[in-house]
C-alpha cells in the first residue's frame, strides 16, 4: 500500500504492488488466439519497465492501462506518441 493518490482517479492508499497486479492480470482469461507468446509479453514487459511514461512500474501514463494487461494481446501496440516502441510481431 502506498500513501500515494492514484494517477487516474486520486484515491489515497491504493495498492499499486507490481506483483499484486501481475496476479491478478494473469487470473483474467484471455483468448489462446489472441494472446501474444511469452517471448514476446518478455520483450514487451522489458520496454515498457524502462519507459519513463510507465508510473509505479505498473501504469502506462499515455493511455492509463495496466502494462501487463495490455501486452498480452497480440493485437495491442505501444501507445507512446513518438511512435510504436514494442518489437513488431
Amino acid at each position: 500500500m502506498t500513501d500515494d493518490n492514484c494517477f487516474g482517479c486520486g484515491k489515497k492508499g491504493v495498492d499499486l504492488n507490481p506483483d499484486v497486479i501481475k496476479k491478478l492480470v494473469d487470473e483474467i482469461p484471455i483468448s489462446p488466439g489472441l494472446k501474444a507468446d511469452d517471448t514476446v509479453l518478455a520483450e514487451r514487459l522489458a520496454v515498457c519497465l524502462v519507459c519513463d511514461a510507465v508510473r509505479e512500474g505498473v501504469l502506462c501514463a499515455y493511455c492509463g492501462c495496466f502494462v501487463r494487461f495490455r501486452i498480452r494481446s497480440r493485437k495491442a501496440y505501444c501507445p507512446h506518441p513518438a511512435g510504436e516502441k514494442w518489437p513488431t510481431v
